[in-house]
């Protein structure tokens, strides 16, 4: 077979490529070439994904010299670079994790319930139609993460506007980017020093205070990376998500009006959701080979770069019976869309807590809810890490 060249085409928002169907049957590792000319290799069936996230073999730190270069003028940065691996990874998600917790995010819920209220007023009051992305995932997003870090209301647009200059693709230069990143992370350093002096009871307060007698403190660095690694993690994914979350249930009406009528079925929702309109971008989850590697019958030699395409796994038929099909009411959906093992996503009860009130909010806000064009012709934003609607446009029945 002729070497394929990688990203496939995707003939709509929610359909996969067909190519992806093809290599789950017929070679589900497969070597492909990127926009590059740089060579890496494919895993797209679910078993192997799942592999591959728990194998310590297979690296986060992409940046390496020998390493394939991904996409054509994205900057080789690596925000997380000082706890990627084991053993720095594994000291710094036991002390992050102790402030992250489940417990901690479901503590928000009363602040993210206002904010979604908040926002639901203005849309409500509002002219329509109105666009759901700018008006709901965006200061939604960035709420929630300047809250989490207790950054202030009046700096939270001055900040979102370094993070979509810092996490745009297309729209600025490496040279822009690079700046909003260092302002970040200025900005970072200064919130905390300020935490320091004067901790709140913010996430960011806890993780200045968070110590372990055998792994001590998270430096000044630790804490700053963190801050901008949870930012790309936490801000454009979710925007992402909840606009894509949305989109699937309007061109889904059927399912849609399930969940109107009964509210309670949404947070069960949620995981074919994320099943189905996956968090990522499609591109693929990069992952660096340390060794020669056995992956689904094929060795992954030592040096190479590997993509796990996480929507390829999550539509496998040996583990979805009919995985085509969009179904709220699916059960047992054990999706790929936080990752899997030691780098499983720290943020994804808080992730899951923002789609639920804010699907929850719409439907209960807006009745009657709908797009104003085809789903077919919804613009979409492509980013570092995440994909999804640019605009939402839709009208609902007055009250």
């Amino acid at each position: 077979m002729n070497t394929l060249d990688y990203p496939f085409v995707r003939p709509g928002p929610f359909d996969l490529p067909a190519e992806f169907a093809r290599l789950r049957e017929e070679q589900p590792v497969v070597r492909v070439r990127v926009a590059t000319g740089d060579h890496v290799w494919l895993v797209t069936r679910y078993d192997d994904a799942r592999a591959v996230f728990g194998d310590r073999r297979f690296s986060r730190n992409i940046f390496r010299p020998d390493a394939a270069r991904l996409i054509p003028g994205v900057p080789t940065r690596q925000v997380s670079s000082p706890f990627v691996d084991p053993p720095a990874h594994t000291r710094w998600r036991r002390l992050v994790s102790r402030a992250f917790t489940p417990r901690h995010v479901e503590g928000m819920r009363p602040r993210v319930q206002a904010i979604v209220d908040g926002l639901l007023d203005d849309i409500a009051d509002g002219t329509r139609p109105a666009d759901l992305v700018a008006s709901l995932a965006y200061p939604l997003s960035i709420s929630v993460i300047c809250e989490l870090f207790g950054i202030g209301a009046a700096d939270h647009e001055p900040f979102r506007k370094l993070a979509d200059t810092g996490l745009t693709i297309n729209d600025a230069t490496e040279e822009e980017k690079g700046a909003a990143f260092a302002a970040m992370a200025a900005f970072a350093a200064g919130l905390i020093d300020a935490k320091r002096r004067a901790p709140g009871d913010d996430l960011l307060s806890g993780l200045v205070g968070v110590h372990d007698e055998q792994d001590g403190r998270l430096s000044t660095d630790e804490l700053i990376a963190t801050i901008l690694a949870m930012l790309v993690g936490g801000y454009e994914s979710t925007v992402a998500q909840i606009g894509k979350a949305l989109l699937v249930l309007f061109a889904h009406p059927g399912q849609l009006v399930l969940l109107r009528e009964d509210p309670s079925r949404i947070p069960r929702a949620l995981d074919e959701i994320l099943r189905y309109a996956s968090l990522d971008s499609g591109f693929g989850s990069p992952r660096y080979a340390t060794e020669d590697v056995e992956v689904g019958g094929v060795t992954i030699p030592r040096g190479s770069t590997v993509l796990v395409i996480r929507q390829s796994a999550d539509r496998d038929p040996r583990r979805f019976a009919d995985p085509e099909r969009f179904d709220v009411m699916r059960e047992g959906t054990q999706h790929t869309a936080f990752g899997h093992g030691p780098h499983r996503c720290l943020g994804a009860a808080l992730a899951r807590l923002e789609l639920e009130l804010a699907l929850a909010g719409v439907l209960a806000r807006l009745p009657g809810l709908r797009l104003t064009v085809a789903a077919a012709d919804v613009p979409w934003d492509f980013r570092i890490t995440a994909a999804g609607p640019a605009t939402l446009p839709v009208t609902w029945e007055r009250a």
